[in-house]
């Protein structure tokens, strides 16, 4: 294990003409009262001893160069880690850089500790998140929210005769920054009820009959981007607020929302048939009459693993009763600020199968003796988050110890924690001469060896008359500590 070195100067020179990256975005720096946001760029390069030298040109700090940074990947993600003085427009500063990356985007957290500074890099943006989830764009010229739909862009023969509106409005939610929401509203057509509908996929008008399959919702990776949502991780939640009333009160009926994620090949709702390339469904999504309420719902991919699909898309429906044809003339469905959340923490965190002495996951900082070099294979960890991935990366310390870097970072990198542990060797004990932390009849086993060969050995350990060197009687000497003890 190579030590780390300090020295900014050595480090530039070792990573001349090597693999470099950039990331552009933005990056809010707090300090002493000040916030300042910036777009910037972050240049990570790998140096030929195989750590990295990351850049960052940072608001009220200037360039600021932390070298010699470890990292890990896994599943694609890359975490770098490192603790540094570095240098910045006020001199030295002691640095923490905790930096994720994954497909050419970059979340970083750091901080100098002493001077209460703290600075937020992300160039992920929304990408994990659904297009116009505040519901703030409506550039179509059929008055639908920008990339959600209704039965103006629906299929199907009937699709011209549905009277079942997707609508915008400025009824919204407390607390919001934005200034509209989406509304369906349920309309009578054919001496029956036609549902409002709200969905990323398109919709299909094939069938006067309520309950007929051919009136659906569907999605495919073949539709194009306007009706179709890839997905990059598997979120835990999806949250939305939503408001629901009734033309005709009825406590048995109940506004719908579904969220299926899938592997982008053809799936509807309602299903005409068992689908099998399913590979999450949220848990829940009856709404009662309620006024705006956030919504909250966990994400089930156990119950589809089964399937032993890939997930490619999310497919997201709502609409004004759980039921085709059910409700009442005039049921209203309000949506606004939708989410998907992605969990990254670590609830456990054990060595050779038991916790951590002292383990919470509030703590982030641990100490803990290890016999010789660690081995970040004996680091294993209970996470929560179904894209969660978890590295471990180790560099040594000038004075011999080891600082074992153990994180873990949520799917779309943006919740993440960093665990860090300071691994020194334990002092040897007299008469535990195989160095396993214990003085037992392997030990003696070990002493009657190296006397027989005349092998040399630590006398600190091993000279137990004190004598000055290491014979029988120091055997003899051993044998009665272990029975004694």
């Amino acid at each position: 294990m190579k030590k780390a070195i300090i020295t900014s100067c050595l480090a530039l020179a070792a990573v001349v003409g090597l693999h470099a990256e950039s990331f552009t975005g933005p990056i809010v720096v707090k300090y002493m009262g000040m916030t300042r946001t910036q777009t910037v760029e972050v240049t990570v390069t790998e140096g030929d001893n195989g750590l990295y030298t990351l850049v960052l040109n940072v608001p009220l700090f200037g360039t600021m160069t932390m070298s010699d940074v470890t990292a890990a990947t896994t599943d694609g993600v890359t975490v770098y880690s490192a603790e540094r003085y570095v240098g910045t427009s006020y001199g030295n500063m002691r640095t923490i850089l905790f930096a994720r990356t994954v497909n050419g985007m970059m979340a970083a957290n750091v901080t100098l500790p002493d001077q209460g500074a703290t600075m937020w890099f992300n160039t992920v943006g929304n990408y994990f998140q659904l297009p116009n989830s505040d519901m703030e764009s409506w550039t179509n010229s059929d008055g639908e929210p920008d990339r959600w739909h209704g039965f103006k862009t629906a299929t199907g023969m009937w699709a011209f005769a549905s009277p079942a509106q997707l609508g915008q409005s400025t009824d919204v939610h407390s607390g919001t920054t934005g200034q509209y929401s989406a509304v369906m509203t349920a309309k009578s057509a054919f001496n029956t009820i036609a549902n409002g509908t709200m969905t990323n996929g398109r919709l299909n008008a094939g069938s006067t009959s309520a309950t007929s399959t051919s009136n659906n919702a569907s999605m495919d990776e073949s539709y194009g981007n306007d009706f179709y949502m890839p997905l990059h991780a598997k979120p835990d939640q999806f949250k939305v607020w939503m408001k629901y009333q009734q033309g005709t009160p009825n406590a048995n009926n109940k506004a719908n929302v579904s969220v299926k994620t899938f592997d982008g090949t053809y799936y509807q709702e309602p299903v005409d048939k068992t689908y099998t390339n399913l590979t999450g469904s949220i848990v829940g999504g009856q709404i009662a009459v309620c006024d705006w309420t956030q919504f909250t719902f966990p994400m089930d991919y156990e119950s589809y693993a089964g399937n032993n699909a890939e997930t490619k898309a999310i497919f997201v429906t709502f609409s004004t009763n759980a039921n085709p044809g059910q409700g009442s003339k005039d049921d209203m469905v309000y949506v606004d600020d939708m989410e998907l959340v992605y969990l990254g923490a670590m609830t456990d965190l054990r060595y050779k199968g038991e916790t951590i002495a002292g383990w919470n996951p509030a703590v982030t900082t641990y100490s803990m003796e290890i016999a010789g070099e660690p081995n970040l294979n004996d680091f294993t960890a209970t996470l929560e988050g179904a894209s969660a991935v978890m590295t471990k990366s180790m560099e040594q310390n000038a004075d011999g110890s080891y600082r074992i870097t153990i994180s873990v970072v949520s799917g779309d990198l943006q919740n993440a924690a960093c665990y860090i542990i300071t691994a020194t060797t334990p002092v040897a004990k007299r008469g535990d001469i195989n160095g396993d932390g214990t003085v037992n009849v392997a030990d003696v086993t070990e002493l009657i060896n190296i006397v027989l060969e005349g092998l040399p050995f630590d006398l600190s350990i091993g000279d137990l008359t004190n004598d000055g060197a290491i014979n029988v009687a120091d055997v003899t000497n051993l044998i009665s500590i272990v029975l004694n003890n």
